[in-house]
């Protein structure tokens, strides 16, 4: 839990009481490797800072899998319409890792805004964030195969040894075979 307060601190300190309410108020949960943390079609009960693992969120697209994002830990996860406009999961979110994470309900999160309008700080630059890596997602989807496979290897270099290939290359938007193909090719490159 310590490394969530170091989160939410860099982005501004925490108020006193605000910190002691978090401390009473986050479940940790742990979670099995494979676990669904929320299914599409349900509605998200909580937002999570994982602690440890690496979580995907994937849509069905024509009886295949097409993972939208990656997260590990260090970050927060959270499936935005359904945690915050209360609606149905339009994705399945799963641990790809035994995984440790920290979660508050929608209640609460909302009982912070109200008792804490500081916490907005928080929020805008969590936000911001997500948002930023959301538009960086959709630019590197647009690139070739290669530089889609640079881009991961730049920015995520500890997921290729950890998730999947097939998991990888649909993140990426290629198939199997591209992504190893490219793989291959950047390994080969490297030397």
């Amino acid at each position: 839990m310590d490394q969530l307060f170091l989160l939410l601190d860099s982005y501004a300190e925490l108020e006193k009481d605000l910190r002691k309410y978090l401390e009473t108020c986050l479940k940790t949960i742990h979670v099995r490797k494979k676990q669904v943390l929320l299914r599409e079609g349900d509605t998200a009960r909580y937002i999570g800072f994982i602690e440890k693992s690496v979580i995907r969120a994937y849509r069905q697209v024509r009886k295949s899998e097409m993972t939208i994002w990656l997260t590990r830990e260090g970050d927060i996860f959270v499936s935005l319409s359904s945690f915050f406009l209360r609606q149905p999961a339009i994705e399945t979110v799963e641990a790809l890792e035994p995984c440790i994470i920290h979660t508050i309900t929608f209640e609460q999160y909302i009982y912070i805004l109200k008792t804490w309008p500081s916490f907005n700080l928080h929020r805008a630059d969590i936000l911001q964030k997500y948002y930023l890596l959301s538009q960086e997602r959709e630019i590197m989807r647009e690139q070739s195969a290669y530089d889609k496979f640079r881009y991961l290897m730049k920015q995520y270099p500890d997921l290729v040894q950890r998730v999947e290939d097939q998991y990888l290359a649909s993140y990426l938007g290629v198939s199997t075979s591209t992504y190893s193909n490219k793989k291959g090719l950047y390994a080969k490159n490297k030397k």
